[in-house]
């Protein structure tokens, strides 16, 4: 009877070795390091030259042009977040993908870097009302990135609550979003 007991014990042990074997941690879901909108998207200079010359009117149209693509470029940056983050929602929980100390905290990470870019595009577009009212382009591209922003940070607290991690906030975000302009 001893050795039926030693032989169960080595197989519960042996498809337990199998299905971490098969686990791989959740973040390398994620292709590379999700990259900062700052580091992308040239925001911050742009923000400030609408600050400085949205009242010259020379300067206005290219103020326009320069904040259509920032707004374009916005959109893509949290359209791809919301791809990313979908993957990993679904993924969550499921027997493939396993949730590591190391996946919590890359994670955690991603997640309060998505909310910061959230919030450093609301204080652009904030910024870039005044020219939004002269170009419905502008107010349609700046108004798709808007919408894209907050999706993906609803997106970013459904996964912050499925990994059980605290949840981004926005306070904080927007400040550690202006150590960036210093």
């Amino acid at each position: 009877m001893g050795g039926m007991v030693r032989h169960n014990r080595i197989s519960t042990l042996s498809i337990h070795m199998v299905w971490v074997e098969l686990s791989r941690p959740l973040e390398t879901l994620l292709s590379l390091p999700r990259v900062r909108l700052i580091d992308r998207v040239p925001i911050l200079e742009t923000r400030e030259y609408v600050r400085r010359l949205a009242s010259r009117a020379e300067y206005r149209q290219r103020l326009v042009n320069q904040s259509i693509r920032v707004s374009d470029g916005c959109a893509d940056q949290f359209s791809a977040d919301e791809t990313s983050l979908s993957a990993l929602l679904d993924k969550v929980g499921s027997a493939e993908y396993v949730v590591t100390e190391r996946s919590r905290r890359v994670m955690d990470a991603m997640l309060n870097g998505i909310c910061a870019d959230g919030s450093l595009f609301k204080g652009f577009h904030e910024t870039i009302e005044p020219l939004c009212r002269l170009s419905p382009n502008l107010r349609e591209a700046s108004n798709m990135a808007d919408n894209l922003a907050d999706r993906t940070k609803e997106e970013s607290l459904d996964l912050a609550r499925a990994l059980l991690l605290p949840l981004p906030n926005s306070e904080d975000a927007r400040v550690r979003s202006t150590d960036h302009e210093n």
